[in-house]
């Protein structure tokens, strides 16, 4: 971002525009919007919950796998940003989406040319390349497409969590006795993923013309003097931001997706070591995303009830209870662990997504979203998955959920008090 975007006016939040919409907000346009949701948790149900049950399948070990997993958060690190930042200063959100989603389907074909590890380490770097940044993407169409046209998120997320439990369920089942269609499917998946992303309204207009378009709504009697000044002093945060408080919020969303990604990625060589099979894998999966359905239903109501760093303070603690459940590995635990996705995932998820693009500057979703997956898909997963692979090949898996979740712990009390003593909330702007 350059000086002078940083002293333009063109940081008012879309939301303060007066735009026509009229007819955009359609059910009709709802269901594109809600069928690009569905489509990309498709995806990601049929890839990540699996993985590592297929790692362990053919043969790798612990801290291999732990290996192979920290590719995704490391492409989410050093590539997905690439992405993001192509994706805003063109504004073909749409297009870059669209290839990124083809080059998905096309790459994870190299799961097949072999079951050696390094087959294996290239076909994840690949696949991993492109993949990594259809999630931020996909959030920044998505989330601003139904802020512009009234239509409420998280009835639009619901569809991505039905899709997700679907897909986790049938797929776990069929894989007990064909695993190596996986991948298969996931290029399948990728495909009609595509075909949703065609399909989305198309966004008028590049960054600078909206950047032009804003900065003429701020000239205008609606403005105030004051507004006007306000945002001229404002020092991006991260290039991106318009409050300090997101660095806080993006601590607490980084230590809950440690816990979280670590039960994730080591959920299925767990449950294989404990002696059950792919089945249960998928069932345990889809209970947790079903759980997310309450949460989505309140959404709204909820964050604005409590705010979203409330609920995130409240998320990390009992994430701390989730891997514990997790860890003690017999089945009723484990549901009830899992049946915790709701308000260990989904109100971090929702909360955090909301929070970025209502206090992202204007013109750079994409990017905003692109930090936000890159704390939690990238930092975090990368601490959970080669620490996780470590200390469960030393240690044992059990031992090591339980080790996981005093690290979140400890985690969740530290970023807590260093945000009570820093004193800053939403409203405050960083000046220079």
């Amino acid at each position: 971002m350059s000086a002078g975007q940083h002293n333009n006016p063109a940081v008012l939040h879309p939301s303060s525009l007066k735009a026509d919409t009229r007819g955009e907000g359609s059910p009709r346009t709802a269901l594109r919007f809600l069928a690009a949701n569905v489509s990309y948790w498709m995806v990601a149900g049929a890839y990540s919950p699996f993985l590592s049950s297929y790692f362990t399948s053919i043969g790798l070990s612990a801290t291999q796998i732990g290996a192979l997993l920290i590719i995704q958060p490391v492409a989410v690190i050093a590539i997905q940003p690439l992405w993001a930042r192509l994706s805003d200063r063109t504004g073909k959100r749409k297009a870059v989406l669209a290839l990124l989603s083809a080059l998905s389907a096309l790459t994870v074909w190299a799961y097949y040319a072999g079951t050696g590890y390094s087959v294996v380490l290239i076909a994840t770097i690949a696949f991993a390349s492109f993949f990594s940044a259809l999630l931020p993407l996909c959030d920044a169409l998505v989330i601003e497409g139904c802020s512009e046209r009234g239509i409420e998120f998280a009835r639009i997320r619901m569809g991505g969590t039905l899709g997700y439990a679907f897909v986790v369920f049938v797929i776990g089942m069929y894989l007990e006795g064909h695993p190596e269609v996986q991948f298969v499917i996931v290029s399948l998946l990728c495909i009609a993923f595509l075909g949703a992303i065609v399909l989305l309204p198309a966004k008028p207009g590049a960054p600078h013309s909206q950047d032009r378009g804003a900065e003429a709504s701020c000239a205008s009697a609606a403005c105030s003097d004051k507004q006007r000044i306000s945002q001229r002093s404002v020092r991006p945060i991260f290039g991106v931001f318009r409050t300090r408080e997101v660095i806080y919020v993006l601590l607490f969303a980084l230590v809950s997706q440690i816990g979280l990604g670590f039960a994730g990625s080591f959920l299925g060589r767990y449950v294989v070591e404990l002696g059950y099979g792919q089945g249960l894998v998928g069932t345990l999966s889809m209970i947790s995303a079903l759980s997310e359905l309450p949460i989505l239903l309140f959404a709204d109501a909820i964050v604005r009830r409590f705010g979203e760093v409330k609920l995130l303070i409240a998320s990390c603690f009992f994430m701390v209870v989730r891997v514990v459940l997790i860890g003690l590995g017999v089945i009723p635990s484990m549901v009830a662990g899992q049946l915790m996705q709701s308000i260990t995932y989904m109100t971090v998820y929702y909360s955090c997504t909301q929070y970025v693009s209502k206090e992202a500057l204007f013109g750079h979703q994409s990017q905003a979203q692109g930090i936000l997956v890159m704390v939690q898909s990238g930092v975090a997963m990368l601490v959970a998955n080669l620490v996780g692979g470590v200390i469960g090949d030393a240690f044992g898996m059990r031992a090591a959920f339980f080790l996981i979740a005093g690290l979140v712990l400890a985690g969740t009390l530290v970023v807590f008090c260093a945000y009570r003593m820093s004193g800053v909330d939403r409203q405050s702007m960083a000046t220079g």
